[in-house]
């Protein structure tokens, strides 16, 4: 999961070749990366799409941003309680 994030984060800041060396399950989401509310956006729906996770909002916090591992720690609880998209639908 850290590798996909990584992978994440790096799409996003394209602009920024040198990002994925320094990243590590401690980099801090918000104050290290620089990820802009556009950006922050794209990179949660991302997570959402690439790693077939519900992100449940309600229980989303800051504190979930603190660091990479903080944020996959929070992804395993929200794929636990994750139902399937659009159970309604048959196909």
């Amino acid at each position: 999961m850290y590798d996909k994030i990584v992978d994440i984060l790096c799409a996003i800041k394209e602009d920024q070749p040198e990002l994925r060396h320094s990243l590590s399950p401690s980099t801090d989401l918000n104050n290290d990366i620089g990820l802009d509310s556009l950006q922050m956006i794209q990179f949660m729906l991302k997570v959402e799409d690439q790693l077939n996770v519900a992100i449940d909002y309600d229980q989303f916090d800051y504190e979930h941003l603190e660091s990479i591992e903080a944020f996959i720690s929070f992804l395993k609880s929200c794929q636990s309680q994750a139902q399937p998209q659009y159970e309604d639908v048959k196909q």
